[in-house]
């Protein structure tokens, strides 16, 4: 038979248990972000640079479809030009 102090040693030891457990899953899931977080600054860093370069070459493209413009058609009569003066008349 157990007396009440055994059956609250008993609860003690249990409730300790999953404590420990609670915390050995808390520590676990802590490592796993720290893994799975640590190559995040350099993959940061890579996308601003690839982001930089997209850019330029949007600029880039930007200018020589500007550059790559038809002149403005010439404005004037639709009618064909006099001829020159002959000589003489």
């Amino acid at each position: 038979m157990q007396t009440p102090l055994d059956q609250a040693i008993s609860a003690l030891q249990v409730a300790e248990a999953a404590v420990l457990a609670d915390q050995a899953n808390v520590a676990n899931i802590q490592q796993a972000i720290a893994s799975a977080t640590s190559p995040l600054a350099a993959a940061q860093s890579q996308l601003a640079a690839d982001t930089g370069s997209f850019n330029s070459a949007c600029a880039l493209l930007s200018t020589a479809a500007l550059a790559a413009e038809l002149p403005a058609a010439p404005v004037g009569p639709l009618v064909p030009a006099a001829p020159p003066p002959v000589p003489g008349d």
